[in-house]
């Protein structure tokens, strides 16, 4: 990604315009710049840094934990495939809305009911209450 793409991107986060972000703004901004650190990789780059962070700061960080945040792109929808293939016993290539909120709040980096809840929003649900779990992974992975 350009410099001036992360920019522009900073500006948006810098909604002040003082030329700074919070340190709670920096893990969706890492996610905006294209990473995808857990919670815990993102305590760690902000480590010992001010409340405040200029985009030379944040550049800085980035660059000091560069090959962390790189291992963390590698995800593939493969990998998240077979994950929701677990709980698709019969081999549809669907999970029900249940087993979908119960993966993102009880596993792994766990997300709130209303964090799954905007994931959800216009996801198609077929008769039966399942959803296509291969198109529902393409479609977070492409926001």
């Amino acid at each position: 990604m350009s410099d001036k793409t992360q920019k522009d991107i900073f500006t948006l986060f810098d909604r002040q315009a003082k030329g700074t972000i919070s340190k709670q703004q920096l893990g969706d901004y890492l996610r905006a710049i294209g990473y995808n650190p857990t919670n815990a990789l993102v305590e760690q780059v902000g480590e010992g840094a001010g409340d405040e962070l200029s985009l030379q700061e944040v550049g800085s960080l980035v660059s000091k934990h560069q090959e962390a945040l790189e291992k963390t792109t590698q995800g593939k929808v493969e990998d998240f495939i077979k994950a929701f293939q677990v709980f698709d016993k019969e081999n549809t290539g669907k999970v029900s809305v249940g087993d979908i909120r119960y993966m993102l709040t009880g596993l792994g980096e766990r997300l709130s009911d209303a964090e799954v809840d905007e994931l959800l929003k216009g996801v198609e649900v077929d008769a039966d209450g399942g959803i296509d779990y291969r198109k529902f992974i393409e479609d977070v992975l492409r926001q």
